[in-house]
């Protein structure tokens, strides 16, 4: 009886079946279908059988990858936005214990600098971009070539024998146990030499940080390196730098960082309390989801509609109210630019919520959906429909928040006119309601934030926000990143802005999974402010 051929099986993440619609410059012309189709010829040359996943939420992608464990040979993988901060589908494909290729259609690597990174890649045994369709072809066979074919010969895929052992790699093992204890005595040679360091600047005033040193020592380390290990030894010499410098900013903490501007607004004890809140300010009228996720954070409270986001803040500014209630982040339509640019002035995250977001077709009484022609709703929203959107053939009017497109449409009385919008929102503008679900996505939810004058931070606090203004050099991101891996912190999320006044310079608000007032996380934000341009802590929150 002939073997069950290999299984791979390709996942596709959050957008890619929208290709053949989005920006074709980037995404080419062809579609999931024919991504597919493509893909399943390979298999067939290769003598593997595929199957298929796509989805836009990361919870389902990652139940895809757990399941795969039970069937699959192999992963081929575009995973989307998030390659770039999904460190839930880095920790399910290291799980899976089989091997995955990352893929992308674009070169990501010739992109704005957030797609440059991949929080995946360390879960992967290769990458391939930038060759259009050919990448899911090229990663398949190399997938296969390299990895899945060499196991199923030695009774990996195929379920044979154990194979015998290897003497060659069992004293190659022994050798590199050999070099690492050896690579770890110098390594503690070299941190205990840096705490002598630290001593000598404390005492003279002098930074820690110190490009143009740091610099020469990696020139003089590719000197001493062969041609074939100068890059190898110039990364492992920049990695010690690093943790020297970590060392000697600790040694720095210890002593009371009297310096430390980023953690002068923190209290001493995370006993914040937003029970005081009386007022709470959104932007929209009754029906919009900011003000359903006012009413979650703060039941008890006064909620004032505002018009905008801005004046949302600035009624917190005045002493009007004494938090705001702002979309943050949305699973389908990503990060809300006009309120990270707003975070960057004076406020601070004092909660979250999430908020599952259905949104309706709603018009006037009367309207059939044959009737639409244009749809008006908050920029976030229509792209959050914008299948529907797209196959409706329907123009598109942005509005301030969904629930005043709602009383646009109900204003305008034409029935060629509707809003995406909330059902309470057609509900309270008098509104037939045309299609009660028209998201792309069945999981879709928005990520609300509390924002403060004050700087709060209360007992369940569980996420550092940090906004991080990094210089305009190659690297500079990835130099962040490693502070907190160093520290065994996890991101769970980054976003860039545009620095206005800098052209071409980028601001990074991050997220850090970390308890209140953690040490560790402390330590890596002083380190940060100490080798970065500018950072603020914009919270220390819950929720």
């Amino acid at each position: 009886m002939a073997a069950e051929k290999p299984v791979i099986l390709l996942v596709n993440g959050p957008n890619l079946d929208q290709l053949g619609k989005r920006d074709p410059a980037h995404y080419g012309s062809f579609t999931l279908a024919d991504v597919e189709r493509a893909f399943a010829e390979k298999c067939a040359e290769l003598g593997v059988e595929p199957r298929f996943f796509q989805s836009g939420c990361e919870g389902e992608l990652c139940h895809a990858i757990h399941e795969a464990r039970d069937y699959a040979s192999g992963i081929v993988i575009n995973a989307g936005a998030y390659t770039h901060y999904s460190y839930a589908l880095l920790d399910a494909l290291a799980m899976a214990r089989i091997p995955v290729m990352e893929v992308h259609i674009s070169d990501i690597h010739a992109r704005e600098p957030f797609r440059r990174i991949s929080v995946i890649q360390p879960a992967c045994v290769g990458q391939v971009c930038g060759l259009g369709l050919r990448s899911y072809l090229e990663g398949l066979e190399r997938l296969v070539r390299e990895h899945v074919l060499p196991a199923a010969g030695r009774g990996g895929a195929s379920g044979g024998g154990a194979p015998g052992p290897d003497r060659g790699l069992e004293e190659a093992r022994a050798g590199i146990d050999r070099c690492n204890a050896e690579l770890v005595s110098l390594l503690r040679r070299r941190l205990d030499l840096s705490a002598r360091v630290v001593e000598s600047k404390a005492r003279t005033g002098k930074e820690i940080y110190d490009p143009a040193r740091e610099a020469e020592i990696v020139a003089s380390v590719r000197e001493l390196a062969t041609p074939a290990y100068a890059s190898a030894a110039a990364a492992m010499i920049s990695t010690m730098m690093r943790l020297s410098r970590e060392r000697q900013y600790d040694y720095l903490m210890a002593r009371g960082a009297e310096d430390f501007r980023a953690a002068a607004g923190l209290p001493r004890r995370a006993d914040g309390s937003l029970a005081g809140v009386r007022r709470v300010a959104f932007a929209g009228t009754a029906g919009s989801y900011s003000a359903m996720a006012a009413k979650r954070l703060f039941p008890d409270a006064e909620r004032m509609p505002s018009p905008s986001f801005a004046a949302a803040c600035d009624r917190v500014a005045r002493g009007d109210a004494q938090a705001a209630v702002l979309p943050l982040a949305n699973t389908t339509g990503g990060p809300v630019d006009t309120v990270y640019r707003l975070l960057r002035h004076n406020l601070h995250v004092a909660r979250s919520a999430d908020l599952e977001i259905r949104h309706c077709l709603a018009a006037v009484p009367g309207a059939r959906l044959a009737d639409v022609k244009t749809v008006s709703s908050h920029p976030q929203a229509l792209a959050q429909c914008s299948r529907a959107v797209h196959e409706n053939g329907w123009g598109t009017e942005p509005a301030e928040n969904t629930a005043f497109a709602a009383a646009a449409v109900a204003k305008k009385g034409d029935p060629s006119f509707a809003a995406i919008c909330s059902p309470e929102a057609a509900e309270a503008n008098g509104l037939d309601v045309l299609d009660a679900s028209i998201c792309d996505t069945a999981c879709n939810a928005t990520r609300f934030v509390a924002v403060t004058r004050e700087l709060l931070v209360t007992p369940d606090a569980s996420r550092l926000g940090l906004l991080l203004q990094l210089p305009d050099k190659a690297g500079s991101l990835a130099a962040v990143l490693d502070v907190f891996v160093d520290r065994a912190l996890n991101l769970s999320s980054i976003c860039s802005q545009p620095v206005p006044e800098r052209p071409w310079e980028y601001a990074f608000f991050i997220d850090v999974n970390a308890p209140a007032l953690d040490p560790d996380a402390l330590a890596a934000v002083y380190q940060l402010e100490r080798e970065l341009p500018a950072v603020r802590i914009i919270g220390w929150y819950g929720g």
